[in-house]
């Protein structure tokens, strides 16, 4: 018999102007990731190791150690998302989950972006860092949203 662990997911989507080959590189390419979302290394390929930079709190680094699971070109990207010290309350909290950014176009010839992020515990101790989570995926779609005309226009 297996323990399974209840989880819960943070769903959040945007519609941009712009089409899915600008936006894909908004979220793949690590300098213009860097200006909407986090400094880090990625690579838009399975398997690669790469790292997201946030600020360091108390007992944590900072650090996030992320690996790419799934690329499909244009379409999908996910990655595992891990990090932060137990100890901690609210962002900083350690975390093992689970990012998918999905791409459609729309009919307009825009994108659609969902950011779907899984696996955090339902316990207690995973509350703070679920709720900052929670209102930060908003945050970054709203400042892809605003710098997406400049990442563009300056070619980042």
């Amino acid at each position: 018999m297996s323990d399974v662990v209840e989880t819960r997911s943070i769903l959040t989507e945007a519609e941009f102007d712009q089409p899915v080959d600008v936006v894909w590189r908004a979220i793949t390419d690590s300098e213009w990731l860097a200006v909407w979302f986090f400094p880090n290394d990625i690579q838009p390929l399975e398997g690669h190791k790469f790292t997201i930079w946030g600020r360091p709190i108390e007992r944590w680094d900072g650090e996030f150690q992320c690996q790419v699971t799934r690329c499909i070109p244009e379409k999908e990207l996910s990655f595992s998302w891990k990090g932060g010290h137990e100890e901690l309350k609210g962002f900083g909290h350690y975390i093992d989950t689970l990012v998918t950014w999905t791409l459609t176009p729309t009919p307009s010839g825009g994108t659609h972006f969902r950011f779907f992020h899984d696996g955090f515990g339902t316990d207690g101790a995973n509350d703070g860092v679920f709720e900052i989570m929670s209102k930060g995926s908003q945050s970054v779609l709203r400042t892809l949203t605003r710098r997406l005309p400049d990442l563009i226009a300056h070619g980042a």
